[in-house]
């Protein structure tokens, strides 16, 4: 099936109806799913959208991102999800970067955005055209219901991601119905789930973590996944409780709150079977109160790259004879149908132990950047992915991150590339200098902080560059300080040593 919309078509044949998703007390079976995706399909045709258009998702969680993206997917069209947080400029960049036809939205989204953002806006819930969007409903209204999938080619593009490459600023990472399925088709089954299973998804569906854990393992499985439109730890455990959820994709910060909660306990809690958790280390302290309320739990963790379609590596985190963690840190093993070396800076493997490179390789790799070739081929070698990421292997093939080559910064699961950032502040007139690191955090695991230095007689307050942050940037990419330094720190060739700025203090 290398049209993904190709299994929530084969659900609404074979159990039509079985529930699919719950959403704000209201039950939706395959059949009905279909049914959506169907009109909205036929809707968005009649719009011009067909194989090979690429197509910007800009939407809410809830069951119009599920019905939107399978129609695009049946459609053929290329999907690019876009963050719901972006500011106008933020999204202007991933509708250049991935030269995008189209971007369906709803009107509140759609007010912050440019009318010149060069792409055709669709709206979901408009009633009529307007001066510079286009009705869905009334598109659907007037169209006929696509009756199937288009066939694809496992080599055809599915979606374009965004996320960063050597160069800092976010490219589109190009991934073909053959990668998605050689991933997307496993994870469930490397999950432990079923059918039997019912997901609780409280992530935003805008990126891998929710495509994938949510979303395909429903599609996957045809399983039942309970919906929520954003995270609330109360909600959250009342679901559980009341649907009997035996699955929680999470970060780590979503499961701290949980368990702050004052109804965590065995009978909220108690129906849990396994948690996956990413972007930061699990801390022996989170698992023992986890196992306190959910004994019968698995946690586990792993790590993955959107230029590898999705999970990579996958371990269980448990506890020790001694009360702390088995294999402390590791991000497990590598997954069936992909490998993982550990290889030096001449592209030579490193013994067991030895920290080098993290390079992965697997019908799951993407085909590359779009329309970035030099970024492609730094990336991609003699069939590698080149991670960016530091690590060493243990003598039984489990995985260790100690470093990371790329300066991402993961803040409660959300990535943030300091480019971004500093490109933002470098507009404030009087900013000479500016460097944006990682600072860790007991709540989010890490957020950015900003280090600038002035031209002489300009004087800008770090509570003015913050403003300026605050209006140019997703709010979550906000530094939490701005440091104020004479000058930055820089090596021989005068480039600024991030590595420098991590002894320094923090302002605040």
């Amino acid at each position: 099936m290398a049209n993904r919309a190709a299994r929530l078509f084969h659900l609404a044949a074979e159990s039509p109806d079985r529930t699919a998703l719950l959403f704000e007390g209201a039950t939706h079976s395959f059949a009905r799913l279909a049914q959506g995706v169907q009109a909205m399909a036929g809707g968005l045709a009649a719009l011009g959208i067909g194989h090979g258009d690429h197509v910007g998702l800009l939407l809410r969680a809830s069951p119009d991102f599920i019905l939107v993206q399978q129609a695009l997917f049946a459609l053929g069209a290329v999907v690019t999800p876009i963050n719901i947080l972006y500011r106008a400029g933020e999204i202007h960049h991933a509708v250049a970067c991935c030269a995008l036809d189209h971007i369906v939205t709803a009107r509140d989204l759609a007010d912050a955005l440019d009318a010149d953002m060069g792409c055709a806006m669709i709206l979901l819930d408009a009633p009529a055209d307007g001066a510079n969007s286009r009705s869905l409903p009334l598109a659907i209204e007037q169209a006929s219901p696509l009756p199937a999938p288009v066939p694809l080619q496992p080599e055809d593009m599915a979606m374009l991601l965004l996320t960063s490459a050597t160069t800092g600023k976010a490219k589109g990472v190009m991934l073909s119905a053959g990668n998605l399925a050689a991933n997307y088709d496993s994870t469930p089954g490397w999950l432990g789930l079923d059918g039997d299973s019912v997901i609780l998804c409280a992530l935003p569906l805008y990126n891998t973590f929710g495509l994938n854990q949510c979303i395909n393992a429903m599609l996957v499985t045809g399983c039942t996944l309970v919906l929520h439109a954003r995270f609330d730890a109360g909600a959250c455990i009342d679901a559980i409780a009341a649907h009997r959820c035996t699955f929680l994709p999470a970060v780590p910060t979503m499961l701290q709150k949980i368990l702050d909660h004052p109804s965590a306990n065995r009978d909220s809690l108690g129906s849990l079977r396994t948690i996956m958790t990413g972007g930061a280390p699990v801390p022996s302290a989170l698992l023992q109160r986890l196992l306190a309320v959910a004994p019968n739990v698995r946690l586990l963790t792993g790590y993955g790259l959107t230029e590898a379609t999705a999970l990579v590596t996958l371990t269980q985190v448990r506890l020790g004879d001694h009360g702390g963690m088995e294999r402390e840190r590791t991000i497990g093993r590598v997954l069936d149908g992909m490998d993982l070396a550990i290889v030096d800076d001449t592209g030579a493997p490193c013994p067991v132990g030895a920290s080098g490179e993290i390079i992965v390789r697997g019908p799951n790799i993407m085909a590359g950047y779009y329309r970035a070739p030099l970024d492609s081929a730094m990336a991609l070698r003699d069939g590698w992915l080149r991670t960016g990421d530091i690590g060493h292997l243990d003598a039984d093939g489990y995985a260790y991150i100690v470093d990371r080559k790329k300066d991402v910064i993961i803040r409660g699961g959300q990535n943030i590339y300091p480019a971004d950032i500093e490109e933002i502040l470098y507009q404030i007139p009087g900013v000479a200098e500016a460097a944006v690191i990682a600072r860790e955090d007991t709540m989010l695991g890490e957020v950015p902080v900003a280090f600038v230095a002035l031209q002489p007689g300009r004087r800008p307050t770090p509570d003015q560059m913050l403003a300026h942050c605050r209006t140019h940037l997703a709010a979550y990419k906000v530094p939490a300080a701005i440091t104020l330094l004479d000058e930055l720190p820089k090596g021989p060739t005068g480039k600024i040593l991030r590595r420098a700025l991590r002894a320094q203090p923090v302002a605040g």
